[in-house]
């Protein structure tokens, strides 16, 4: 073989290894633009509006998959899940152990209130659309009582006294789903002791779920209480017993914690209902006919109590892979655009600062949540519990005794 072709082969292969480098790098540079994307323990309906929107954004190749606490909990999650799209609480706390922070750039199109600064994780998820624990209030009830929608604890109490007049039964909701039980009993704790109340008690129902071993927790002292409750602490034997009270004297049916929500179909098309409380997911479900009639608002707090926050479930997306196109996704997300197409899609409310809303009660959601200081928080369900815990399932039993016979 003479020089020439030595050289000429020698020139083949240089070309054929910077050729097979190049290839090799496209392909990494390729699959960085690629986005697989996970959804847990969220409504098929909610995770379709996802997946359409995050479609348009200008990335490589997306896929989508339902997915299992199991799935995220494996060690190479990360590298089979680049986002996660779950609701916030204690799983979501689990899942942020692993996850990437969120630049803080992209936090700028949210209302400071739910920023979430200095606090655990506070970079490694971002809510993108929010639901909400309501209080729906009767305008036929409101007209004859000639009271609007009450802004204060005592206010609400003297509404449904009132309403008794008009209602088989003032105050009504679906009791039965151990979700709203404990949203009802979250919604109560922070409206009367403020977020910090609410906090407690969260924190002291993941160390010990038991009704009983919490039920004399003292929550908050008595100095900030109104007439309706003065020299009384708040725990959570307080709340109950408040509820025991209205089930006695009228303002609420004696089996309404087991109530499901086909109770609330019935009670509100005969008109006997002055005031429901659910979440705005369950609200969206009602026929229009029967609903159009209710005026939403956040649940009424305490005279004096400033520092609250919004019991309304986040969305939220969580980073578990490193790629910069994830922060691209998570953006395009927040859009004025996009968040109105999310809320359109899904009926619950936007989060951006910017961004067309379902109608007047998905935009009082964000805005209730903007107007307190702690901004939105989980509910204590999904707060202290699993998805589908016993535990959950035990506590929310013990609660039930109590309400029926006042006692363990």
């Amino acid at each position: 073989m003479n020089k020439k072709v030595v050289l000429i082969t020698i020139f083949s292969l240089l070309f054929l290894v910077a050729l097979s480098f190049l290839f090799i790098r496209q392909r990494k540079s390729a699959a960085q633009q690629n986005v697989n994307v996970a959804f847990y323990n969220i409504p098929e309906k909610q995770a379709k509006v996802l997946e359409d929107n995050i479609k348009k954004a200008e990335i490589g190749r997306v896929t989508f998959k339902t997915v299992s606490f199991d799935d995220l909990k494996k060690d190479k999650a990360a590298k089979s899940y680049d986002l996660v799209f779950t609701y916030d609480g204690l799983a979501s706390e689990a899942i942020k152990a692993k996850a990437a922070n969120i630049p803080s750039k992209l936090f700028n199109y949210l209302p400071t209130s739910l920023r979430r600064q200095n606090e655990p994780n506070d970079r490694k998820s971002i809510p993108i659309i929010l639901d909400h624990f309501e209080f729906s209030y009767s305008k036929l009830v409101e007209s004859k009582i000639a009271m609007e929608n009450p802004q204060t604890f005592d206010e609400m109490l003297t509404y449904l006294e009132k309403a008794k007049k008009y209602t088989f039964t003032p105050f009504f909701t679906n009791g039965g789903d151990d979700e709203i039980l404990l949203g009802l009993i979250s919604a109560i704790i922070e409206a009367k002791g403020g977020y910090k109340a609410y906090s407690t008690f969260v924190e002291a129902l993941k160390k010990s779920p038991s009704a009983e071993k919490l039920m004399t927790l003292k929550l908050a002292d008595a100095g900030l209480k109104g007439a309706s409750g003065a020299g009384e602490e708040l725990t959570l034997q307080s709340v109950l017993d408040l509820f025991r009270s209205w089930q006695e004297n009228g303002i609420v049916h004696p089996n309404w914690f087991h109530a499901k929500y086909r109770d609330i179909l019935a009670f509100v098309e005969d008109g006997q209902v002055a005031l429901l409380f659910t979440k705005l997911s369950v609200h969206r479900n009602i026929p229009y006919k029967l609903i159009r009639d209710f005026s939403t608002e956040r649940v009424p707090v305490l005279s004096g109590q400033v520092d609250h926050a919004l019991i309304a479930p986040s969305l939220c997306a969580i980073k578990l892979s490193k790629k910069n196109v994830n922060d691209k996704v998570i953006q395009k997300l927040l859009t004025e655009d996009i968040q109105s197409a999310l809320s359109m899609g899904s009926q619950l409310a936007p989060v951006a600062l910017r961004g067309e809303s379902f109608d007047v009660q998905a935009d009082d959601v964000r805005f209730f949540a903007a107007s307190c200081r702690y901004g939105a928080r989980a509910d204590a369900l999904s707060s202290a519990f699993m998805p589908e815990s016993e535990a959950a399932k035990k506590f929310c039993d013990e609660i039930r005794r109590y309400l029926t016979t006042g006692r363990f």
